[in-house]
C-alpha cells in the first residue's frame, strides 16, 4: 500500500515536469520482420528536448496496453545512460537518444518470434507514442516477387500482372489481391482460393480473374477491357499478411494511343518517300553525266577509238609544227589558203528561150 502511494506521487510530480504540448510520435504503426533480422522503432518528442538537463526525462517501452503497471514496463532508457531491461529482455534489445532527431530509438536484433508483440514509447506515464506493432515471421514463409513493376495498357484492352511465389505450394494456397488507389487504404479485389473458387470484393467484377500457372510458380492476375479508373498498384497477399511488392497499373486513353501510331506511320512513310526522291536524283544526275560525256552518235567504242586517233594526230602535229621555223609556217599558212576550193555560185544564163515571154510566145 505504501509502495503504491509513493509511486503515484512519484508519477504525479514527474508529470509536473513535462510541457503542456509534449507529444511523442512513434512510428512505423507496424513493421514486419523475418525471424533472424533487426528492427528499429522510433519515437519523436516534441515540444520538449530529449537532451534536456531540467526535465531529466527518462524513456520507457512497454510491450503491453496496460502502461501503469510495472508488469507493462519492458525497457528503460534512464537519462543518465543506463538501461533497465525486465525479465527475458536481453541486450538483443538497445536503447538510445538521437540528439539530432529529438528522438529515442528502440533497437531490436536477431529478432525471434516471440518478439512479435506491441512495443509502446512513453515519458513519466502520461505521455506516450501510438505504440508499433512488431509481426515476426518464419524464414520459411513465402516470398512473392510481383511482376513487371510498372505496366501501361490502352483503354479497351487487357492487363496481366504477375505474383511469382516461393517456398509454398501454389495448389495449397489462397491467393488474395488487393488495389490501392493514391492516398486511399487498400481495397479487396477478390480472392482465389486454393480450390478454385474465386470471390469479388464490393464494386469489383468479373472483369477481374485469378488464375495459378504452375509452370511458373505464379499467380496471374487479369483485368479485361481495362478503363481509367483501373489505373491503381495491385498486391497480392497470401497467409494474410504476406505481401507482394505491387504492380503500378496505368491506363492510357485509347485515342492517345491511336494518335501515336498514326503519327508514327506518317513519320515512316516520310522517310521513305525522302530515301526514295534522294536515289532516284542521285541516278539521274549520273546518267546525265555520263551523257555528257559521250560525244552526239558515237558509241561508247567509238567515241574511245575516235579520242585516241586524235589524240595521236594532236600529238604528231604539235611534234612537227616544233621543228619548222616562223617562214616556213607562213609559207605553209599561204599555200593552204591558196589550195582551199573556191566555192563560186553557179552562173545562170539568160536567154530569150528561158524567159517568160518565149514560153507564151511559144504556145500562141
Amino acid at each position: 500500500m505504501f509502495a503504491a502511494i509513493i509511486t503515484t506521487l512519484t508519477l504525479s510530480v514527474c508529470a509536473v515536469g513535462v510541457n503542456a504540448g509534449t507529444v511523442l510520435i512513434q512510428s512505423p504503426g507496424v513493421v514486419k520482420v523475418r525471424e533472424g533480422g533487426t528492427v528499429q522503432i522510433q519515437c519523436v518528442l516534441e515540444s520538449s528536448n530529449v537532451n534536456d538537463t531540467v526535465d531529466k526525462f527518462n524513456v520507457h517501452w512497454y510491450n503491453s496496453h496496460n502502461k501503469l503497471t510495472d508488469k507493462g514496463i519492458a525497457l528503460t532508457l534512464y537519462y543518465t545512460g543506463q538501461v533497465y531491461r525486465s525479465r527475458g529482455f536481453s541486450d538483443r534489445f538497445q536503447l538510445s537518444r538521437n540528439v539530432t532527431m529529438n528522438s529515442y530509438s528502440l533497437t531490436i536484433s536477431n529478432v525471434k518470434i516471440t518478439d512479435s508483440k506491441l512495443y509502446i514509447c512513453g515519458i513519466w506515464g502520461s505521455v506516450f507514442g501510438k505504440g508499433t506493432q512488431l509481426n515476426v515471421t518464419s524464414a520459411d514463409v513465402p516470398v512473392l516477387i510481383q511482376s513487371p513493376s510498372i505496366q501501361r495498357v490502352t483503354e479497351g484492352h487487357t492487363a496481366w500482372l504477375c505474383c511469382t511465389m516461393s517456398k509454398a505450394r501454389l495448389e495449397d494456397t489462397d491467393v488474395h489481391w488487393y488495389q490501392k488507389l493514391p492516398g486511399q487504404d487498400m481495397e479487396w479485389v477478390l480472392t482465389h482460393r486454393a480450390g478454385g473458387r474465386a470471390k469479388w470484393g464490393r464494386g469489383f467484377s468479373e472483369r477481374f480473374q485469378s488464375y495459378r500457372d504452375t509452370s511458373n510458380s505464379s499467380f496471374i492476375l487479369t483485368v479485361t477491357d481495362v478503363v481509367h479508373s483501373d489505373s491503381a498498384v495491385y498486391y497480392c497477399r497470401v497467409w494474410g499478411d504476406i505481401d507482394g511488392n505491387g504492380t503500378q497499373l496505368i491506363v492510357t486513353k485509347a485515342d492517345e494511343g491511336v494518335s501515336w501510331k498514326v503519327l508514327a506511320s506518317i513519320l515512316t512513310s516520310i522517310l521513305v518517300l525522302v530515301i526514295l526522291v534522294t536515289t532516284i536524283c542521285y541516278v539521274k544526275k549520273q546518267a546525265c553525266f555520263q551523257q555528257r560525256l559521250k560525244p552526239e552518235g558515237c558509241s561508247t567504242e567509238d567515241r574511245n577509238a575516235v579520242y585516241a586517233t586524235v589524240t595521236a594526230e594532236t600529238e604528231v602535229n604539235t611534234q612537227a609544227a616544233t621543228n619548222i621555223t616562223a617562214s616556213e609556217q607562213s609559207e605553209m599558212c599561204y599555200a593552204d589558203i591558196q589550195f582551199l576550193p573556191q566555192e563560186t555560185a553557179p552562173k545562170i544564163k539568160v536567154t530569150e528561150e528561158t524567159t517568160e515571154y518565149a514560153v507564151i510566145k511559144r504556145d500562141q
